[in-house]
């Protein structure tokens, strides 16, 4: 279906891909794996045609389907209605434009062929059940709420991300190409989408961050390497593939080391016999006859000297494994702190926005060290929730009192508080004043940015990256409560894993909202809240919550089989 072979890019001097070479057959789930900025986006857009590469061959099956979700489909605000945007993204929408234009003039012979060829387009794209089939992705995935005439920009960051989803989906393509697919996804469109995966027939190549997502839906796992630049191919899921590649690094080293030692050896040994040599002829050795005495040491001298060089020439031999080419770990920390208690209390708080949104009147509070998840729906009001915790939006009524000794830090959704058109360098600037150089100059080594990332503008990073940027603005900050909306979004696993680590030492107050399974179960919440019709209730535990939704899960996930069946 899709062969890639020795595919290069570049972007002016700075290398991307090196000889990528890899294939899918029919059917395949594959991960693309690699840390910010190795690529793997790039990559996804130049199998989508979307960007263009330098050198190598890229083969696709004739007329194949291919449908492409980009990694920050939908992040800006759009006047375009809901449903026009699915039929354009399905493609449904220029096929059946194109027919209506014809339709009067099909008397012409030309006219006519050309009507019939954007009729085979719409019928292939399944123009003629666009509705029933987006009725029922548009259930899966909890958007069956959202009226056809509702403008984009109206809809949550999860709404805008499952409406993207769902454009791609209703293509009926033959491989899907999705870049962290499941960003800001509620648990139920996410289980629903792990069964779509699995059964569909297409091929899928994604690029995720979600461990338990890779781990259900691939059985392959392909490796971008930040140095090699290079593609490499293993089996299994996301479990498989890490321990393989943990197995790999090790019995290298391993090698490596055994090899130096050993080589170290020789070259000591060689060495000795040198010196030896060297003593020898200069010895005086008590044989009168000076013939013999000469030759005697010669010999000896020769003989040692044969034998460190042959120890030597072994030696060079040894050098059969390279010095292992291995990142430093990315590990930060966040500073010791005591958080004041109570951290900050909500009284009948009505949080939200004028015109739209509107939660009913809360009132809760949060002590020091807790660590709170608000959990809910998309488009349920977690984000409108934290802002205003938070201070970022005040509330419609009723008050959040915060205590006089809270350093708030956060990690929202959009990162809007980052400005994409200075660098990181002149961002800390602004923030920490005559600190900024000693806090960067630390920071560059935990997050294992280059001079040459801190010196470029922010809206020329991966997304990855920017988001490495405001994780690393919020280890500076010295908060002590910290606001999270989706925090994995967008990173890599090796920064979420490095992350897991520094909060399980965290000290201070978490306020956590995200759909990352495995993130949840790292965070250890202590107090759970639901989100649902503008009102908040306590939640026992997180299984209370999927017991809660299972029911209309199941039964979507039942109705998802029956159309995979029917070929919706």
């Amino acid at each position: 279906m899709l062969t890639l072979r020795d595919i290069r890019k570049r972007y002016e001097t700075r290398r991307i891909l090196e000889g990528v070479s890899f294939s899918m057959g029919e059917g395949q789930k594959m991960a693309l794996v690699g840390e910010n900025g190795v690529g793997k986006s790039t990559l996804l857009k130049i199998i989508a045609g979307e960007e263009s590469y330098d050198r190598g061959e890229m083969v696709k099956v004739n007329r194949i389907l291919v449908g492409y979700l980009p990694q920050e489909a939908l992040s800006e605000s759009s006047e375009e209605t809901f449903i026009t945007y699915l039929e354009r993204m399905s493609g449904v929408g220029e096929a059946g434009r194109h027919m209506a234009r014809l339709e009067h003039s099909l008397e012409q012979p030309e006219k006519l062929a050309e009507y019939e060829e954007w009729q085979k387009t719409f019928e292939r794209l399944g123009g003629y059940q666009f509705r029933q089939r987006a009725r029922g992705i548009l259930e899966g995935l909890a958007l069956s709420h959202i009226s056809e005439d509702c403008p984009l920009d109206q809809l949550s960051g999860g709404e805008r991300r499952k409406t993207a989803l769902a454009g791609v989906l209703l293509r009926g393509v033959d491989l899907l190409l999705l870049d962290e697919p499941t960003n800001n996804l509620d648990l139920p469109a996410l289980l629903w989408l792990e069964r779509y995966v699995t059964k569909t027939k297409a091929a899928c190549l994604v690029a995720s961050h979600d461990r338990q997502f890779l781990d259900t839906v691939v059985s392959r796992v392909i490796e971008l390497d930040s140095l090699t630049k290079k593609a490499t191919l293993y089996a299994g899921g996301w479990t498989e593939y890490a321990a393989m590649k943990a197995h790999q690094v090790r019995t290298y080293l391993e090698a490596y080391r055994a090899q130096e030692t050993e080589k170290a050896r020789v070259l000591a040994s060689s060495e000795e016999k040198r010196e030896w040599a060297d003593i020898g002829s200069k010895q005086v050795m008590p044989d009168n006859d000076h013939m013999s005495q000469g030759y005697h040491r010669d010999r000896s001298e020769r003989k040692l000297g044969t034998q460190a060089k042959t120890l030597t020439s072994r030696a060079k031999r040894l050098n059969k494994l390279d010095r292992p080419a291995v990142h430093d770990p990315i590990l930060f920390s966040f500073p010791e702190t005591e958080a004041p208690a109570p951290v900050l209390s909500a009284t009948d708080v009505v949080f939200g926005y004028p015109v739209g949104f509107q939660s009913d009147p809360v009132t809760f509070s949060l002590s020091a060290g807790q660590r709170v998840g608000f959990f809910g729906l998309n488009g349920a009001g977690k984000s409108t929730l934290l802002r205003t915790l938070s201070g970022e939006l005040a509330p419609l009524s009723g008050s959040v009192d915060r205590s006089e000794d809270i350093v708030i830090g956060n990690l929202m959704q959009e990162h809007e508080d980052i400005n994409r058109a200075k660098t990181p360098a002149q961002i800390f600037e602004r923030r920490f004043g005559e600190e900024a150089e000693a806090k960067l100059r630390i920071l560059l080594r935990q997050f294992r940015f280059s001079i040459d990332l801190a010196e470029t503008r922010v809206k020329y990073l991966s997304p990855g990256e920017r988001v490495r940027v405001a994780l690393a603005l919020l280890v500076a900050s010295g908060a002590n409560t910290l606001f999270f909306d989706e925090p994995t979004n967008h990173l890599d696993l090796e920064t979420i894993e490095a992350m897991e680590e520094a909060l399980e030492d965290f000290s201070g107050t978490i306020v956590l909202v995200t759909h990352d399974r495995r993130f949840i179960e790292h965070m250890r919440l202590d107090v759970l809240f639901l989100l649902e019709a503008g009102s908040i209730e306590p939640l026992v535990n997180l299984e209370a919550y999927r017991e809660r939704l299972m029911p209309n899960i199941l039964r979507n996930l039942k109705r998802l089989d029956e159309r995979i069946e029917k070929k919706f």
